[in-house]
């Protein structure tokens, strides 16, 4: 897993995603509680993370960064302008570097934030949680190797990593990154089939889900493309060809195209594109 060239980390930010890297951070040992401080504005919210963690929290942002070494920005885009701002920037030490986990915020914006900073941009999601997250990273020109590597470490701590070209980013965000949703529809449907088929409704769920996590782990770890898997599966006149070829009846392989190709247009229209 490695380790991390770090002393202190802010988050600025503590919802569920920071909350998962969190859990992986302290899980992984890469790091004390105390050592991590959150900037959280809602009382409530930032006791909850203490009691959780035993990581240190303040509603004051700029109380937050003032002795990180690094400083993760967990903030949604839209909150970003109200959250970053020059105020903030001025707090942090003069050689901490950022980590952004605002996947659709670019590069380019994240040096308007924060100037003169080393920046990683990643576009992580949400299996985090769970410990079997993907992330994507990205950095600039001024990010070093050991900066590169404490990345590495802290999303390694919660599932799977890819050091990518910020141009990859885009697609990436529509298939690991809005992924889940899809999947998540896939659970929900066949859990519906279960149950019309005569199945209780949480063993329904759990077949489906189990099922669809347990594919996954296998197509990563046994190296095979996924085509190769299906025809394991699939006998000659059997039943799981039978309902194959009704998903593809049903359009299965277009409607997962229509879906990427609908993310990247949103995203160039939230980017103003």
């Amino acid at each position: 897993m490695g380790q991390i060239a770090v002393k202190k980390i802010a988050f600025i930010g503590g919802g569920a995603m920071a909350k998962a890297i969190i859990k992986g951070i302290i899980g992984g040992g890469l790091i004390a509680p105390e050592m991590i401080t959150v900037g959280e504005p809602t009382e409530a919210h930032a006791r909850s993370l203490h009691e959780a963690f035993g990581v240190n929290v303040t509603t004051d942002n700029k109380e937050a960064v003032k002795d990180a070494d690094l400083v993760i920005f967990a903030v949604k885009p839209q909150v970003a302008p109200v959250a970053l701002v020059p105020e903030l920037m001025a707090a942090m030490k003069k050689d901490a570097w950022v980590l952004s986990i605002m996947g659709s915020v670019t590069l380019e914006q994240l040096h308007a934030y924060a100037p003169g900073f080393p920046v990683i941009r990643t576009m992580p999601n949400t299996p985090l949680a769970a410990g079997a997250g993907m992330t994507a990273i990205c950095c600039d020109e001024a990010v070093t190797e050991p900066m590169k590597q404490t990345a590495a470490a802290i999303f390694s701590s919660c599932g799977e990593i890819e050091f990518v070209d910020e141009k990859a980013l885009q697609a990436i965000t529509a298939i690991s990154g809005c992924g889940p949703g899809y999947c998540f529809v896939i659970i929900d449907a066949l859990a519906d089939a279960g149950v019309r088929a005569g199945l209780p409704r949480a063993l329904a769920i759990k077949l489906a889900a189990q099922t669809m996590a347990g594919s996954g782990k296998l197509c990563v770890e046994s190296g095979l493309h996924p085509a190769q898997l299906r025809d394991q599966v699939t006998s000659p006149g059997g039943t799981t060809i039978a309902g194959i070829h009704a998903l593809e009846n049903h359009g299965v392989r277009g409607a997962f195209y229509d879906a990427v190709q609908a993310v990247l247009q949103r995203d160039k229209e939230l980017q103003g594109k």
